[in-house]
């Protein structure tokens, strides 16, 4: 009986330290999944966004108006949200730390000239 407790309690120890960690985005390939808004393929990575609940549960986006309208329309409280570096697709920033621009010399998946970059210099290229 001693030896069954022990392993519930050493079972359950590690589950809750292993979930104690820093979340992180999860990298996707192209086309791996769909939009969790208007479903389709997510292909163009650059454009890619994240989105985990306070419950765990990740969203995945093909553009950064999408992630906007289903939060609004869910009515969701994100825990973290993450959005590719446009000019290094597999390069994910925390949303609050991007620079995002709404530009027309941008054509993201959704149409929404959309775009976020690592720093502001990075997005003056593409400003109008």
């Amino acid at each position: 009986m001693w030896f069954k407790l022990q392993k519930l309690v050493f079972f359950t120890l590690t589950v809750v330290l292993c979930n104690c960690g820093e979340v992180k985005p999860e990298a996707l390939t192209v086309g791996e999944k769909k939009c969790d808004h208007c479903s389709m393929s997510i292909v163009d990575m650059r454009f890619h966004t994240q989105i985990i609940t306070y419950k765990g549960k990740r969203f995945h986006f093909d553009a950064i108006e999408c992630a906007n309208q289903f939060i609004n329309q869910k009515q969701i409280k994100p825990k973290q949200i993450w959005v590719s570096n446009y000019l290094q697709s597999n390069e994910s920033i925390p949303k609050e730390n991007a620079i995002i621009i709404q530009t027309n010399k941008i054509r993201s998946p959704m149409g929404g000239g959309l775009a976020a970059f690592k720093s502001h210099e990075d997005a003056i290229p593409f400003q109008n």
